[in-house]
């Protein structure tokens, strides 16, 4: 099932989950983006409408709606499934010039990961395309299956020179030493968290390096973290064999604390 709620949106009709196709996003050209409501706002929307255009660029697809539009629809999807807290996921279809809104299952993590940390491992495979937010359904269903074998909360992605690029729905943060090392922006998908921690890092002097790391160094790394806009900021405590007390490293709880409070200032400012 793709829709959850009462109502999903094809264009701007309101229409029940129940007549959810799976046509509207596995067929044809489309690009996405998931959205994380809370208190009934959509964080950081802009940013999202910024890379959904940067995506067409990227790829060649003009966006046949603007902002105002989507904005509209994506308010309207909140208060028609009266949500407070959830996942949009938004697709535009450029075969069929449709566009299709819905609350997809929230799999946000749970409090205890937040505490602990989550479990993650190696998978040697590369995004095409990986500024680009394009629905990829054969590289999604190869991911998760090796989620579920590994018993894993997310796969980091390794490219074929042995350099960890990204997870493989989120960005991947290393700290080694007193400084917090992540993949160039060229190598990986411009996320909306991701953005949000750069501009942290900037506003409080912490020394990030846009640098990739190999696998083979993981031993030297004290922490790490993923970051999504379900995930927010997340601690690892597990790279394959490699141990980490991420949830407990200095830097990994400022970056948490700080994000936190970016998104309480937002939903004040927006409400």
């Amino acid at each position: 099932m793709y829709a959850y709620g009462k109502f999903f949106l094809k264009d701007d009709e309101k229409v029940t989950t129940e007549e959810f196709k799976e046509e509207y996003i596995k067929y044809g050209k489309s690009l996405y983006e998931v959205i994380k409501v809370q208190e009934s706002t959509l964080l950081f929307l802009e940013k999202h409408l910024q890379r959904l255009h940067n995506s067409g660029k990227l790829t060649g697809l003009e966006i046949f709606l603007n902002d105002e539009i989507i904005t509209k629809r994506l308010k309207e999807l909140i208060s028609i499934n009266k949500v407070e807290e959830g996942s949009i996921k938004f697709v535009l279809n450029f075969d069929e010039k449709l566009f299709v809104a819905y609350f997809e299952q929230a799999n946000f993590p749970k409090e205890h990961q937040y505490k602990e940390g989550v479990k993650t491992d190696l998978f040697y495979k590369e995004r095409i395309n990986p500024n680009a937010k394009v629905l990829n359904l054969s590289f999604r269903e190869e991911v998760d299956k090796f989620i579920k074998e590994k018993h894993i909360y997310e796969a980091i992605l390794v490219d074929k020179d042995g350099y960890i690029t990204e997870g493989s729905k989120s960005n991947v943060f290393l700290v080694k030493g007193e400084k917090l090392y992540t993949t160039p922006i060229a190598g990986v998908l411009p996320g909306i968290t991701r953005s949000t921690i750069m501009d942290i890092c900037s506003e409080n002097n912490i020394n990030i390096i846009e640098e990739s790391i190999k696998a083979e160094e993981l031993n030297s790394i004290k922490g790490a973290f993923l970051s999504s806009t379900p995930f927010d900021v997340l601690p690892i405590n597990e790279i394959g064999n490699n141990k980490l007390n991420s949830a407990e490293n200095a830097i990994v709880k400022y970056i948490m604390e700080c994000y936190n409070n970016k998104i309480l200032r937002y939903i004040d400012k927006n409400k």
